[in-house]
């Protein structure tokens, strides 16, 4: 089965499901509606085996990065203010690859969501293991909330951390580590 046949058997139930106009590499991209992402991807590995989750990432398309924010950056100039980007929308993008093991397919799913405070989407915890410390990896990066998540906290940096280092407006606050 192609992907565009599982794409129009999945647009039967989901019809916010649609083929990206931007794909990522050579695989087939679909952008899914926040509300669908866990029954969508619960749909992929019981009836088309897709088995393994690669990724989970996210993008903040708010637009240029605050210069406050990575002040030891030698590309962003000292006080130097970037033009704005043709491309900035105020969302974030959550980002999913998962792989059907027995064929080798494999599959992009975007899903974007209102760049706010306590911005979430579903887990997908349960259904693939490696959702687990992926999603805690996005939640400590860029402060998107994954709901129905049992272990939501931050992984790579401290709870004490103030902000997300990964959003574009994150200012770093020295710390006894500077």
């Amino acid at each position: 089965m192609t992907a565009d046949e599982i794409l129009a058997k999945l647009q039967a139930s989901f019809p916010g499901l649609v083929k990206s106009e931007a794909p990522v590499k050579e695989y087939p991209t679909w952008t899914v509606p926040a509300e669908s992402v866990r029954v969508v991807f619960e749909r992929l590995r019981s009836k088309f085996s897709f088995d393994y989750l690669d990724v989970v990432t996210a993008t903040d398309w708010s637009g240029p990065i605050n210069p406050k924010g990575y002040p030891q950056s030698p590309a962003v100039a000292a006080g130097a203010a970037a033009a704005p980007s043709a491309t900035a929308k105020d969302i974030f993008e959550v980002v999913y690859l998962v792989t059907a093991l027995s064929t080798g397919m494999r599959l992009c799913l975007r899903c974007e969501i209102p760049r706010k405070e306590g911005a979430s989407v579903p887990s997908l915890y349960g259904i693939f293991m490696a959702a687990d410390w992926q999603e805690r990896e996005v939640y400590d990066m860029f402060g998107i909330h994954f709901e129905g998540h049992p272990n939501l906290k931050r992984i790579l940096t401290m709870e004490t951390q103030q902000g997300y280092p990964l959003r574009k407006d994150y200012e770093h606050l020295p710390d006894k580590f500077d």
